[in-house]
């Protein structure tokens, strides 16, 4: 038997987060203040880390993949992408990923909120997690939005000035008719936004959740963190509930060749996309299936645990402009401007290594450079598409993702514009060719808004390894005509005369697999397998859904099968949306609280 944690105080904690990344520490923080007489325990695998330059300097993020702060999962042999394996780093510290991203602060919107409430929740949930009632949650989080007595928030920030290129982008869409539209979280409207990213422009440093909400917390006196502390699973009582659920006790943990268990009220998993199913799943909750083939005992049999793993895929496109734009392709070429930039970054907190990557975006519906037969093609062949599904899980968010299609004002792909060249075509090139080109580059990059494609993550047979994880890129024949389409966008924004006023004449094009315009869909579809790119976005391994739809968690939150375990991280997004991932994570994260807190308050836990 696993003898007692006594390290952590021998008492039962009220809850227990597994994780400290960026949904955990926000429910920690807000749990805390609103149930002060309740004692919460953070159990997080990596550390601490509050003095690391790299990760507190925003232009130096890419430095943290592969990093000791990165899991450094990667998928197994991506078939749509010429077998590649991609890499998919996820944040190893207090603050999770959002410790290590890339900054930009990219909204869903109301009507993506509408639908899967409507469509894939219970009549309880309809209301809970329409776009009305989330609102407030995707505003809370923001230090700009805070009430003046809570003490936590993160930071979000506009570029300090707006550069030539910022300026411009801007201007290509209001050529179409398309004027600078709303960055926060609202009904669509397509165009292009110049949006925040998580930095503190005070200082010039990333904003994460772990300084944002967990510091605080932690000096308030009811919330405990144990980090180095990886969970081994969930532990419950023998016997089920009067209501036929398994009621959880605590949790399992090795340390130092030690086995512990402490005792907990309520178990919220936050350990993110890849670990919170193989949590459930170490703890006999799953397809019994892939517990049968890991030699784990079938407590509850969830079929959706680990399934309908979605992913923004990128994939750009890249023209070379006038010598005398100002570009930061000289960063990546040359020393001397990278040591000045460490320079001014170093003296004042400013320059380059100040911003983050991309602040320059738009939300693109198809309908904006297509004609209406274009139009009416793509709209036939997602009807006629969904109509033959025969999954009801996959026909239900199919359907969602339909009515984001047909609509003139709704983003199929979020675009951004980064001011350097960009090309992920290494793989594919002759060894030993340069990672950089020669000259200066606008690139355009369209991230798929709602992939059809699906993939899973389970746990391995050998429980010495990390989850098996595949994403089936491009899997659905549908991601790849709409992504084709959005490349074609691209090269027809290339068009505008705000970019041929700054393209150079003749100039080059990248991916250097395909250095020419991109002319027709056959030219588009055989530049995805070489060129795309994940966006870091994986989600949606534990959805909250219906059960009969595959579902893993309720309107609740709560495991199906369980009376006291819940997920609230990126795993519960039953379909991925627009933009990045991380602010819809606080806002469910915020949401969470709302449910836990009206629960608490009642001193009773629903069955």
């Amino acid at each position: 038997m696993p003898g007692r944690d006594h390290t952590a105080e021998a008492e039962t904690f009220d809850f227990i987060l597994v994780g400290a990344g960026s949904a955990a520490c926000l429910i920690a923080s807000r749990l805390s203040q609103r149930l002060p007489d309740r004692r919460i325990l953070v159990l997080e695998a990596g550390e601490h880390v509050r003095d690391d330059a790299i990760v507190q300097t925003p232009g130096l993020s890419a430095r943290l993949m592969s990093s000791e702060y990165d899991w450094q999962y990667i998928s197994a042999p991506e078939p749509g992408l010429n077998n590649r394996r991609v890499k998919h780093p996820r944040g190893k510290l207090v603050g999770g990923t959002s410790a290590i991203n890339s900054h930009s602060v990219v909204f869903p919107n109301h009507e993506w909120h509408d639908r899967i409430a409507n469509e894939l929740l219970s009549d309880p949930g309809k209301e809970v997690w329409g776009a009305k009632s989330m609102g407030d949650c995707y505003s809370r989080w923001q230090a700009e939005h805070l009430d003046p007595k809570v003490d936590d928030g993160i930071k979000t920030s506009y570029p300090r000035t707006m550069d030539f290129l910022q300026s411009r982008w801007l201007e290509v869409f209001e050529e179409l008719g398309h004027p600078t539209g709303t960055t926060g979280f609202a009904e669509s409207n397509a165009g292009a936004v110049t949006v925040t990213n998580a930095i503190d422009s005070s200082k010039g440093e990333r904003s994460h959740a772990g300084q944002a909400f967990l510091e605080p917390a932690l000096k308030r006196g009811n919330v405990v963190m144990r980090t180095g502390i990886k969970v081994d699973k969930i532990a419950f009582d023998e016997a089920l509930t009067a209501e036929g659920k398994l009621n959880a006790t605590g949790v399992h943990f090795t340390h130092e060749g030690e086995e512990y268990l402490i005792d907990g009220r309520e178990i919220i998993l936050c350990a993110g996309v890849f670990e919170s199913p193989a949590l459930l799943e170490r703890s006999s909750i799953g397809s019994k299936d892939v517990l049968a083939a890991a030699n784990v005992p079938l407590l509850y049999e969830l079929a959706g645990v680990g399934e309908n793993l979605q992913d923004h895929l990128n994939c750009g496109l890249s023209i070379e402009a006038e010598d005398d734009t100002p570009t930061r392709d000289d960063g990546l070429r040359d020393p001397v401007v990278q040591r000045a930039a460490m320079e001014e970054y170093g003296k004042s907190r400013t320059g380059r290594l100040a911003e983050g990557g991309a602040y320059s975006f738009a939300f693109t519906p198809l309908q904006l450079l297509e004609t209406q037969s274009e139009t009416e093609e793509l709209v036939t062949m997602v009807k006629h598409s969904v109509e033959a599904e025969s999954n009801t899980s996959l026909k239900a968010q199919y359907s969602v993702i339909q009515e984001a299609v047909e609509s003139p004002s709704e983003a199929t792909a979020t675009t951004f514009m980064l001011r350097s060249q960009r090309h992920r075509d290494q793989e594919s090139m002759p060894p030993n060719t340069p990672s950089v080109v020669d000259g200066n580059y606008i690139t355009v990059v369209a991230m798929l808004a709602h992939p059809f494609s699906r993939g899973s993550c389970h746990i391995s047979p050998d429980p010495s390894l990390k989850p098996e994880i595949k994403f089936n890129y491009l899997s659905h024949p549908l991601d790849v005509e709409i992504f084709a389409r959005h490349l074609r966008l691209i090269e027809r924004l290339f068009q505008k005369p705000v970019f041929t006023a700054m393209a150079k004449p003749n100039g080059r094009r990248l991916p250097r697999s395909f250095p020419h315009p991109v002319t027709s869909l056959d030219d588009a579809k055989g530049i995805l397998p070489i060129n795309s790119a994940t966006n870091y976005h994986p989600s949606s391994t534990c959805s909250m859904m219906k059960e009969e739809l595959g579902g893993v968690v309720n309107e609740r939150l709560t495991v199906y099968g369980t009376k006291n375990v819940r997920v609230c991280d990126a795993s519960v997004l039953p379909i991925i949306p627009r933009g990045n991932i991380l602010t819809a994570v606080y806002a469910f994260a915020e949401k969470a609280v709302e449910i836990i807190c009206a629960e608490a308050k009642s001193d009773f836990i629903k069955p």
